[in-house]
């Protein structure tokens, strides 16, 4: 089903605009001629990323229309999407990596040899492109080369420009977008904060926690953060911040059968000097951030580090070099990955969202 509204769907069905938008629900993976009639009810908040309207403005302009753009049933070409997907990633190789490099040269000419063999008015020439590709794709890297690991996340603002009770939802269609993923594919993992949203959750969808309860128990869904919300660090006291980790620590320990061992604060704007006694004391070891990297003023100097607090306690802290919570698994991120990592002397491995 390519679903493209205004405003955002509601469970399942995901919609939106910009590099993250979706306009694709898979309603089963092989339909015949005695396919079943199916109902589907569709639920759409209409409001976008920054809110209802222009959140620049005050008042906000109430005028506002949502128009649904499409809504058609297609059988998606799966070799005509794999090819494209391999163009997508040759071609940025090419333009991304160093024009010295012979990988560089490599993938413009793997990219001009599929353009080459691809007629679009023939399918049978997907297969010949997608072989001039695939052999590219297929050489391993250096063993030496800078190692990468990429873990599924959707950041969520537990207060942010939308409706409250739209983080409540979004949560919900987010993770049960996961759980898909994780039936289909096993291998995948996923991750996620805020003891808070999964109180939401169990109330709002008790089922759908109950099979998050279940994929953590596989190792699949991975509950991070060890706090109630990624909260702000600038303005709460000390006794505010232990609280945080206190309740959520508490309820992944009741929930989850353990506490976390990573810090999860990727969007902050601030960090305050008590947090590392804080989260030693609260049971972690272990601290993730990046909104550090979009200082407009000066460049912090470290990706991987010692974090040391006011009384000497201290955590690993590290920081995604390729500077996005968001990626998109474009080659450009990873090799900003490399170019931006600090420390590669002797980390010479990276986290990647």
């Amino acid at each position: 089903m390519v679903w493209s509204p205004d405003g955002e769907p509601i469970m399942g069905l995901t919609g939106g605009g910009g590099e993250e938008r979706h306009v694709d629900y898979a309603l089963t993976p092989c339909a015949t001629e005695a396919e079943p009639p199916r109902m589907f009810y569709v639920e759409i908040a209409c409001n976008g990323l920054f809110g209802n309207g222009n959140y620049l403005q005050r008042p906000q302009d109430h005028i506002i229309y949502y128009q649904l753009s499409s809504a058609d049933l297609a059988a998606p070409n799966p070799a005509g999407w794999a090819l494209l997907h391999d163009l997508e990633v040759v071609n940025e190789m090419a333009s991304r990596l160093p024009q010295e490099s012979p990988r560089s040269w490599q993938a413009l000419t793997a990219a001009n040899g599929a353009v080459n063999a691809f007629e679009h008015t023939d399918r049978a020439t997907v297969d010949a492109a997608r072989a001039i590709t695939g052999q590219f794709l297929s050489t391993p890297s250096n063993p030496a080369s800078h190692q990468v690991y990429a873990i599924g996340h959707c950041h969520i603002d537990t207060a942010w420009l939308w409706p409250f009770a739209e983080t409540r939802r979004k949560t919900a269609r987010s993770w049960s977008t996961q759980l898909t993923l994780m039936e289909s594919f096993p291998e995948y993992r996923f991750t996620a904060s805020q003891a808070q949203q999964f109180e939401w959750l169990k109330q709002d969808y008790p089922s759908l926690f109950a099979r998050i309860q279940d994929k953590a128990k596989t190792g699949q869904f991975i509950p991070i953060g060890g706090t109630w919300v990624e909260m702000d660090c600038n303005i709460p006291s000390g006794e505010s911040l232990v609280r945080q980790f206190l309740l959520g620590q508490r309820f992944f320990k009741e929930h989850f059968g353990q506490t976390c061992d990573v810090f999860w604060l990727p969007d902050t704007f601030g960090y305050s000097s008590q947090l590392p006694q804080i989260v030693r004391l609260a049971g972690a070891r272990y601290f993730f951030t990046q909104k550090l990297s979009w200082n407009n003023i000066n460049r912090f100097p470290n990706t991987t580090f010692r974090w040391v607090g006011l009384d000497g306690s201290h955590v690993l802290a590290h920081m995604a070099p390729s500077e996005t919570y968001g990626a998109q698994c474009r080659p450009g991120e990873l090799i900003d990955s490399l170019k931006k990592h600090k420390d590669i002397a002797y980390s010479n491995e990276s986290l990647y969202l």
